[in-house]
C-alpha cells in the first residue's frame, strides 16, 4: 500500500481528497488501518486486508467519532494475526472491544449521544473492566462495579450501566459471548434522588435582575437563557439553532432528542431572536466570538450565583417552563407539544402540578351534578 505513515489526529484532520478523487492515508502502526478522505469532506477510518486469499474490508467509523489509538484498537481486535493466518481470532479485552462497539453502532446515535457513551466508557467503564475478556465479564463483576459507582454517582451509574448493557448485546450478536449471557440483565436502575427545581415568583424575580446585570458581559449567554425560558427548549436545541431553521412564529428543527421538532416563538422568544445580530457567513443563531455554537455554562455558574439559585440547573429552565404551563390550565397534551415530548408519558411527571386546577374542576363538576339531583341544571 501506498501512502504509508504513522497517523496523528493532526495529519488526520489535515488530510484531504486531491485532484476531485477520494484518497487514503493508510497508517504505518496499525497494517490495514487507513483514513479514507472523500470529495465531500466526509473522512471514515477504514480496515483493508487480505485474509485467506480475499481481501477483508471493514468501515469502522468517521474521524469525528474515534480518534487514532480508537481506530487502531479496533482495526487490530477486528484483524488480528491469529485471523489473518486463518485461525479463529481470540476473543478481545472490553478495552479493545470497546472502540470496535463504539464505530460498529455509531450510526444509531445521535452525535451528542455517541460523544456521551465515548466518555462514558473511557472514564467509568474501562478502569474497572477494560481488562477482562468480553466472553468473561460475569453478573457478579457487573454488580460490584455498578454497586462501587453507585454510591456516590447512581445517575452515572445507570447511564453506564446501559451503555455496558448495549455492548454485552452487540458482543453476542457478533459471537463473542454466547446467546442471551448479558451480565447486565436483572440489574436495576438506582434512584438518584433528583428533583426538579420548580421557581418561585420570588426565585423568577431574583433570576431576571441576575439576567439584567449580566447582559453587558454575557450577553449572548443572557440571551440563550432568555431564550431557554420562554420556548421550554432543550440547551442543545438552543446553541445548535440556525437561522434557515426560524419561519416567523416557529422554528423547525430538523433533528433533536426525539427527532425533527417545532420549537413555536411566542413574542417574547421573538423579542430575543431580533436583537441578535445576524453574522456573515455563520449560520448559529447564538454564535460564539470565533463563529461556532456559542457555550454558557462558565456564564450560567456567575449568573445562577447572582440570582441566589447556585444549584439551579439550566436544565431547570424547561421544567420552569413546563411548570407556568401547567399553572396557567394548559392541559398535559399541549405541554407534551411545547416541549417536544415524543412520549406523553414523560410529561406525566408534571401532572402534581395541576393538582389545583383539577381540584377546581373538581368542584365544578360536582356542584353542577349535585344542581341536577336537585331539579336544577348545570352550571347554575
Amino acid at each position: 500500500m501506498t501512502n504509508r505513515t504513522k497517523i496523528t489526529m493532526a495529519g488526520a484532520r489535515a488530510f484531504a481528497a486531491a485532484d476531485g478523487r477520494e484518497a487514503v492515508l493508510w497508517d504505518s502502526a496499525a497494517p490495514g488501518l487507513g483514513l479514507r478522505a472523500r470529495t465531500n469532506g466526509r473522512k471514515t477510518w477504514i480496515v483493508h486486508r487480505r485474509c485467506n486469499g480475499s481481501v477483508v474490508k471493514r468501515t469502522l467509523g468517521a474521524l469525528d467519532a474515534l480518534t487514532v489509538e480508537d481506530a487502531r484498537h479496533a482495526a487490530r481486535a477486528l484483524l488480528g494475526d491469529a485471523e489473518a493466518n486463518g485461525a479463529p481470532a481470540p476473543v478481545p479485552t472490553v478495552r479493545t472491544f470497546a472502540p470496535v462497539f463504539l464505530a460498529d453502532c455509531a450510526e444509531r446515535w445521535k452525535p451528542a449521544t455517541r460523544d456521551a457513551h465515548a466518555d462514558g466508557m473511557r472514564r467509568h467503564i474501562l478502569p474497572a473492566l477494560g481488562d477482562r475478556r468480553v466472553d468473561a465479564v460475569t453478573a457478579k463483576d457487573v454488580r460490584n462495579w455498578f454497586d462501587d459507582l453507585s454510591v456516590t454517582r447512581a445517575g452515572t451509574a445507570n447511564r453506564a450501566l446501559a451503555v455496558l448493557s448495549s455492548m454485552m448485546k452487540h458482543a453476542e450478536a457478533l459471537g463473542l459471548r454466547r446467546e442471551d449471557s448479558n451480565p447486565c440483565k436483572g440489574l436495576r436502575r438506582r434512584k438518584t434522588g433528583f428533583e426538579a427545581h420548580y421557581l418561585t415568583d420570588d426565585e423568577f424575580a431574583a433570576l431576571g435582575r441576575a439576567l439584567d446585570d449580566a447582559t453587558a458581559e454575557w450577553p449572548v449567554a443572557v440571551a440563550v437563557v432568555r431564550f431557554l425560558l420562554y420556548t421550554g427548549a432543550r440547551k442543545s436545541e438552543a446553541l445548535r439553532l440556525k437561522w434557515e431553521h426560524v419561519h416567523g412564529d416557529r422554528a423547525v428543527l430538523p433533528d433533536s432528542k426525539t427527532g425533527p421538532r417545532t420549537l413555536w416563538l411566542a413574542s417574547p422568544a421573538r423579542a430575543v431572536l431580533a436583537a441578535r445580530q445576524r453574522r456573515t457567513n455563520c449560520p448559529w443563531v447564538f454564535a460564539s466570538p470565533c463563529g461556532g455554537p456559542a457555550t454558557v455554562d462558565k456564564a450560567w455558574n456567575a449568573i445562577r450565583t447572582a440570582a441566589g439559585l447556585p444549584t439551579l440547573r439550566i436544565h431547570d429552565l424547561r421544567h420552569a417552563h413546563a411548570a407556568v404551563a401547567v399553572g396557567g390550565g394548559e392541559g398535559l397534551r399541549v405541554v407534551a407539544g411545547l416541549l417536544g415530548h415524543a412520549d406523553i408519558k414523560t410529561t406525566f411527571g408534571y401532572a402534581h402540578l395541576a393538582e389545583d386546577s383539577v381540584f377546581d374542576a373538581a368542584n365544578r363538576v360536582s356542584r353542577g351534578l349535585a344542581a341536577m339531583l336537585d331539579g336544577g341544571e348545570a352550571g347554575r
